[in-house]
């Protein structure tokens, strides 16, 4: 996005957020709540230049939108009292405040490192959806391996794109990430084993930024902490045939609970990518709720699609605190709706 594009967004949002406007919309867009999702969070000094900017947060950044929403009277719920909320078997006029359900892909280290202390400082719960690849040394989440396989390298061979990238420099090293990872995103199933042919070529074998067996002991034990799943290898299961997406649903639900010592009972859609028929065999596989990556708040509605709820992106180390509370508020369906029907297409 140009520069003054991005200034203008900015100062558009910040005017929703502070002139009150927002929450007028939210009145009638924002629902029962939101569900939030982030990937990592790491330390307020370390964010590298280079990093993949769409996963990361900083601690600060946690810790003043879980202030903000204290300051605005939202409750961060677990997963299981927004599910109880849907179902109408907590909700009465006027017995409840919005809320928010903060949520955690992947199964990150930093996870535990730096986002849990900021969230036992605010006492909110939280989900973390764990893909079993992640665990201990996450050698087969292809983005995590790329960024290490650039940051080291001055020249970068890619052969499946009849590439060679000079990586010589910060700049030229972001710009051959970002040029790589959307080749990948184009086909993210065919495009994958290609980009692992060139990690193995280069010696890359994980990078350790996965929970280990004994820190997702711990988070299943924890008051605050819901673990979920997220399939074994975080493969689109809309990609996948039926015996494929079957088998990433069960192994990673079976090593999930053996490793908890208790039942794994919801999940994310890797990439957030599931429909009809991923929803089906997710409930077969006895998933009580599922959310996807589609921007949207709850509604009593959702009770029909407790396999697909919609979840907010908190995805950017150039996060707002001022766009966290629009699409709290319902912002971004009243745009899209032209001001019409608050529910987005289930």
């Amino acid at each position: 996005m140009p520069a003054l594009a991005r200034f203008g967004k900015t100062v558009g949002l910040d005017l929703l957020h502070y002139s009150g406007l927002g929450a007028a919309i939210g009145r009638r867009y924002a629902g029962l709540g939101s569900i939030f999702m982030f990937h990592r969070v790491v330390a307020d000094d370390s964010i590298h230049p280079l990093l993949n900017g769409d996963l990361y947060v900083t601690a600060g950044f946690l810790a003043a939108w879980l202030d903000s929403l204290k300051r605005a009277g939202v409750e961060v719920v677990p997963i299981d009292e927004a599910l109880m909320r849907i179902e109408d078997r907590r909700r009465r006029d006027g017995e409840h405040r919005g809320f928010v359900v903060i949520t955690f892909d992947d199964g990150y280290a930093d996870n535990v490192d730096c986002a849990l202390p900021v969230l036992e400082r605010y006492d909110a719960p939280f989900a973390i959806y764990v893909a079993t690849a992640l665990l201990e040394d996450g050698g087969d989440l292809w983005w995590l391996a790329l960024e290490r396989l650039v940051e080291r390298s001055d020249t970068l061979d890619m052969p499946p794109m009849a590439r060679r990238f000079d990586t010589s420099s910060l700049r030229r090293k972001a710009a051959a990430l970002d040029e790589i990872s959307r080749w990948v995103w184009v086909d993210i199933e065919q495009r994958v084993p290609l980009l692992r042919e060139v990690l193995g070529r280069e010696g890359i074998a994980g990078n350790g930024a996965g929970l280990s067996e004994e820190q997702l002991r711990g988070l299943a034990n924890h008051p605050l902490a819901t673990i979920g799943g997220h399939t074994s290898g975080h493969r689109c299961l809309t990609s996948l045939d039926d015996s494929e997406a079957w088998r990433e649903l069960m192994d990673n639900k079976r090593a999930l609970e053996a490793i908890c010592g208790r039942p794994v009972e919801h999940f994310a859609y890797p990439y957030g990518a599931g429909g009809e028929r991923e929803a089906a065999l997710v409930g077969k596989a006895g998933y009580k709720t599922a959310v996807t990556n589609s921007p949207g708040c709850l509604f009593p509605q959702h009770r029909h699609r407790l396999l697909r709820l919609p979840r907010h992106p908190c995805m950017g180390s150039r996060m707002r605190l001022s766009f966290m509370h629009a699409q709290r508020h319902g912002v971004r369906r009243f745009v899209a709706s032209r001001g019409g029907c608050p529910l987005a297409p289930l």
